[in-house]
């Protein structure tokens, strides 16, 4: 008697099922109709909704902290005992108008001095460093850390180094200047009124330069590899390449970068706190310090409130035209 074929009786195994780069995706139950599975509206509106309770309770707590600080600025609130009187505007007249309008515009005046002095060094710099990883090849792996661990530190600790850094008799730059010959330039940075807002300055940009660089980095490689190689192949250098292709093309990180340093700039105040505390006189102060001052130390509740308002403006106004910016890009 013949036996049968050995491939007769061997069952061949059947292809798995959701494994293997090339086998077809398991199929769920509610894609199948099997039995037993669950209606799918009525599973997705209750997972819709357990998913969307913590995003409510972060959008009540953060519009009604809003809302409490716009009533909390017309009223003339000491923030102890429970009186409330209502004050109108009266806050802001005292702020735009009264005896609070000189300090009101030094702050301000600071920080529009931020805004210039800061955002474009550390755009700039973090655009030139993005462009030098992207050509440096391994070496990145070095560089970039080096670069992204200022950022990594609090404000604090950042305010406690430059101010050692600035140290008139100890300073790390005084001592530097002298040992190179140059000691005439040595300065009291800090301490001196005229200076004091850009040596601030100086520690942010140190700080926001690896941010920076980090989002252009991003663009860049993003973009298509095809750009480089046919401005190398026209005989571009790199240079060149930066010029005509880089910065052409990195419009859309710029507005990021932009906007999001605008913000840091309205909301600076640890640096602020740790160098300086306003100082000398109240030479360095910005909005948010003033806030503070007015707010926990002079206890004048109403008049922290409507600075917090004022900076609520100032934030609405860059937030608003880059959202629509956004909007704009995406419909594109």
């Amino acid at each position: 008697m013949k036996s049968a074929a050995p491939w007769t009786w061997i069952k061949s195994p059947s292809p798995a099922v959701g494994t293997g780069r090339n086998s077809p995706p398991r199929r769920s139950r509610f894609a199948t109709g099997e039995a037993g599975a669950p209606p799918l509206m009525a599973y997705t509106r209750a997972h819709a909704l357990l998913f969307l309770a913590p995003l409510l309770l972060i959008v009540l707590l953060m519009y009604g902290m809003m809302a409490w600080t716009v009533a909390v600025s017309m009223d003339d609130w000491v923030g102890m005992a429970p009186v409330w009187k209502f004050h109108g505007l009266g806050n802001f007249r005292t702020l735009l108008g009264g005896a609070l309008r000189e300090r009101l515009f030094t702050s301000l005046r600071n920080n529009l001095i931020w805004l210039v002095v800061f955002i474009a060094p550390t755009a700039s710099l973090g655009l030139f460093l993005a462009y030098g990883l992207d050509l440096v090849g391994r070496a990145e792996r070095v560089l970039r850390p080096l670069f992204l661990y200022p950022i990594a530190l609090s404000f604090v600790v950042t305010g406690t180094l430059w101010a050692w850094m600035y140290d008139p008799d100890a300073g790390v730059i005084n001592n530097l200047l002298r040992m190179i010959g140059l000691g005439r330039w040595a300065q009291p940075w800090i301490a001196d009124p005229g200076l004091a807002t850009f040596c601030l300055i100086g520690a942010a940009v140190w700080q926001y330069t690896g941010f920076a660089m980090t989002l252009y980095l991003a663009a860049i490689r993003d973009m298509p590899r095809e750009i480089f190689e046919a401005a190398r192949v026209d005989g571009a250098s790199d240079v060149q390449t930066f010029r005509h292709v880089v910065i052409p093309n990195v419009g859309h990180a710029t507005m990021i970068v932009v906007a999001m340093l605008i913000l840091v700039t309205l909301k600076v105040f640890d640096l602020v706190w740790v160098m300086t505390f306003g100082g000398p006189g109240i030479s360095t102060e910005v909005l948010p310090f003033f806030m503070f001052v007015a707010t926990f130390r002079q206890q004048f509740i109403g008049i922290g409130a409507a600075i917090s308002v004022l900076i609520l403006i100032l934030a609405v106004a860059v937030v608003v035209p880059y959202a629509w910016w956004s909007m704009r890009r995406l419909q594109a």
